[in-house]
């Protein structure tokens, strides 16, 4: 399966011409349709059985107080990603599973310094909160 480039959208062309779909366009759906299904497949269905294939089948995140390991994954799965949205300081102590994510508003990234921080996904791990660009103990 080779890759085929698909030429820009003509937005500078009408869709219609009269009552039916302009040429221009015409070209540009077919170009894209053989993209994605040509040589007697389709290449969207493959990459998707490609990438659950590589997934492994253990590995499903169950959103229940925040991320927690579960069981088969299937399918497509939505996940809540944060236990809480907030400031470093307001960040909750309590009730944390190990594994939890969060939001820190004021949370530093790598080379932010003290009181300039621009906010950074965190977990939960060894009792803090750490933040997921650095593995620090998150600080505002």
């Amino acid at each position: 399966m080779t890759a085929t480039r698909i030429p820009p959208p003509p937005f500078n062309s009408p869709f219609l011409d009269g009552g039916f779909v302009s040429k221009t366009w015409r070209l540009f759906l077919s170009a894209l349709y053989n993209a994605v299904y040509s040589e007697g497949f389709d290449k969207v269905d493959a990459g998707y059985q490609a990438a659950l294939a590589a997934v492994p089948q253990g590995a499903e995140i169950e959103a229940v107080g925040g991320l927690h390991l579960g069981g088969g994954l299937g399918g497509n799965v939505a996940v809540a990603f944060y236990k809480a949205m907030t400031a470093v300081a307001t960040l909750p102590a309590a009730g944390v599973n190990e594994g939890d994510w969060a939001y820190a508003y004021d949370g530093r990234k790598v080379g932010e310094g003290s009181g300039s921080g621009t906010g950074v996904p965190v977990w939960w791990s060894n009792g803090s909160w750490r933040a997921v660009d650095s593995g620090a103990v998150v600080a505002a």
